[in-house]
This record gives C-alpha cells, sequence and structure tokens, in this order.
C-alpha cells in the first residue's frame, strides 16, 4: 500500500485513467491530495509496516527494550487506526453519509473498509500477542 500512495504521490494515477478520477475512486471526492498529503499517508504505511515487523512476543529475543516497546505501541495504535478506519468507511458508506461519490462508496464497501478492518485485526493480534 505503501508503494501506491507513494506513485500517487509522484503523480500516478493507476488505476484510473486521470487525476480527477483517480479521486473519484479512492478520495471519494475532488480534488486529489497533492504530494506532502500523500506522503504522510507513505511515511504512516512505512512506520506501521516496521512496527508490526519488529514486535517480538516477550522473552522472544526482544529483552523487552524500548524498541520493543516502541513497536508494540505503535502497532497497536495502528491496529486502532486501521479498524476504527474500516468500521466507520462500512458505516458511512452504508448509510451514505457525507459527500463521498457513488465509485468511492462502492469500492469502500467492498474493498478498502474490509480491508482495513483485516489488516487492523490482523495487526492488533500482533501488537496483543503475549
Amino acid at each position: 500500500m505503501a508503494v501506491l500512495h507513494a506513485a500517487w504521490a509522484a503523480g500516478a494515477t493507476w488505476p484510473a485513467p486521470d487525476r480527477d478520477q483517480l479521486a473519484d475512486l479512492v478520495v471519494g471526492r475532488r480534488p486529489m491530495p497533492g504530494p506532502g498529503p500523500t506522503g504522510v499517508v507513505v511515511g504512516l504505511l512505512g512506520v506501521t509496516a516496521w512496527a508490526v515487523a519488529t514486535v517480538r512476543p516477550p522473552g522472544e529475543g526482544s529483552g523487552g527494550g524500548i524498541e520493543s516497546k516502541v513497536a508494540r505501541l505503535g502497532a497497536r495504535v495502528a491496529a486502532a487506526v486501521l479498524v476504527a478506519r474500516g468500521a466507520g468507511g462500512l458505516v458511512a458508506s452504508a448509510r451514505e453519509l457525507g459527500r463521498a461519490t457513488p465509485t468511492f462508496r462502492h469500492w469502500d464497501l467492498r474493498l478498502y473498509s474490509p480491508a482495513a478492518l483485516g489488516l487492523g485485526l490482523a495487526t492488533g493480534v500482533v501488537a496483543w500477542a503475549r
């Protein structure tokens, strides 16, 4: 996901033919966010990947050091954010709350929100593993 967001930040429009249609598809409104906000998403996804990859169950070589504690906290925050995004997206799109485009609502109900929920739950399993 970070690679895809980085490509969008650099100006790519895949899977849409132009930036307006990409905004309708993945943001739900126009205009498409610029490189700055999209770059922030890239950074957050990278930090999340690092946190999940770094978390070690207590007693498995982590030593309980600060890096392990920071990684566990980061993974827990990421899990909570992803679950909130997934659940909130399902409710907002199903009830047609806000001004999102029909194209976005369609994909939010079928792909984006379920993926966020799944990633959030999987991250939570890692983050709260004993």
